[in-house]
């Protein structure tokens, strides 16, 4: 059982550290494609910024509830401005980090999807970034 534990904790450690989105980073990918990002201009990792009405406030909220839609999906991260999110696979429970960034001039919200570990994601993040957007269109 402490075996267990501590070789948790081992992975837990290992696992790379995203560093802050928007804050002391440009919110592009790195050279793994696992990833996907509105600030990344490279097309295989490029996507759209998802426009939004009203105020952030209430965009933030919307995509918090539609985060929260998601199963195995948890806000890890929130303060103004500001939404850090995990999702973990079905299967294996590999973790992704998904940062957004909600410009304070701009009615948009920007965001990086990328993968914790592996080299490729078989394109899952930008899967899950078109689901998202959908579900946070809907959302109340």
């Amino acid at each position: 059982m402490i075996l267990a534990a501590l070789a948790a904790a081992a992975a837990l450690a290992a696992e790379p550290q995203l560093p802050p989105f928007g804050f002391g980073d440009d919110g592009a990918c790195g050279e793994k494609p696992n990833c996907v990002s509105t600030l990344d201009l490279r097309p295989k990792r490029h996507a759209l910024p998802w426009p939004y009405q009203g105020s952030q406030l209430a965009a933030q909220g919307r995509l918090e509830r539609a985060i929260e839609s998601f199963p195995r999906a948890a806000v890890a991260e929130i303060r103004p401005g500001y939404i850090h999110a995990v999702f973990k696979s079905a299967v294996l429970r590999f973790a992704d980090d998904v940062e957004f960034l909600f410009p304070e001039r701009e009615a948009v919200i920007h965001y990086r999807s990328v993968s914790r570990s592996g080299y490729w994601d078989l394109g899952a993040n930008r899967r899950r970034m078109m689901k998202l957007e959908k579900a946070f269109k809907e959302a109340p």
